[in-house]
């Protein structure tokens, strides 16, 4: 079982499971979108999303790649994204990227990488008004050591320059730890642009994300 059409169907056995996840662009190099939805079908599944994974050529940026070309190709890789998600029947489009950053301080100019953030967004979010748009951020990674949205609070800032209501934000337990915040509170302070969250847990050593079961660690905050 080593393709997206043999984990599905290992998926269909699992009780109480009726919904999952696709990657993109990963887990449609070998099938087809309406083969995968055809798949679905079968299984008696849905779509929930389609998540963002840039290829490791945007190992530099994806949104934020230093080349306005490649910067280009990773903005039109979002929104196929979104075209596979409405074939898959699903209206969500989760964007994380393991690569929007910078590793020394004052190596980039901060306000740019904002500001190629915000404007790929609000052409995504133009692009395709009824696909709900959601960014998952992290504050630090083994690729990225400073990620340039690093914060919940960051990120609702994020929301407000790009201003779309299609824009909103999928919290992860694991990252809003290692960004020192209460997930809690996090989760209350976004409100209705909260889009999904993502349970897990971990140790919160800098730039170790350990997707630990849920509670694990921190049963206190779960």
């Amino acid at each position: 079982m080593n393709s997206p059409r043999d984990w599905l169907r290992r998926q269909a056995t699992i009780r109480g499971l009726g919904c999952v996840d696709f990657n993109y662009p990963q887990h449609f190099h070998d099938w087809e979108p309406e083969e995968a939805k055809k798949a679905l079908d079968e299984a008696n599944l849905v779509a929930g999303a389609v998540c963002l994974r840039y290829p490791s050529k945007f190992a530099r940026g994806a949104m934020n790649h230093p080349d306005a070309q490649l910067r280009r190709e990773a903005v039109e890789i979002t929104k196929q994204a979104a075209k596979v998600a409405k074939i898959l029947g699903c209206n969500e489009v989760v964007v994380w990227s393991a690569f929007d950053g910078f590793d020394y301080p004052f190596q980039v100019d901060y306000k740019e990488k904002w500001n190629q953030i915000v404007e790929a967004f609000q052409e995504c979010c133009d692009a395709y008004p009824d696909i709900r748009w959601s960014l998952e951020f992290k504050p630090t990674d083994e690729n990225t050591r400073f990620f340039t949205v690093p914060s919940t609070g960051a990120a609702m800032l994020l929301l407000h320059d790009i201003d779309r209501p299609n824009m909103g934000l999928t919290l992860d337990m694991g990252h809003m730890l290692m960004a020192g915040e209460n997930p809690g509170q996090s989760i209350a302070m976004v409100g209705k642009r909260l889009f999904g969250i993502q349970l897990n847990d971990g140790y919160t050593r800098l730039a170790a994300e350990d997707g630990m079961m849920f509670g694990s660690i921190h049963p206190s905050q779960a």
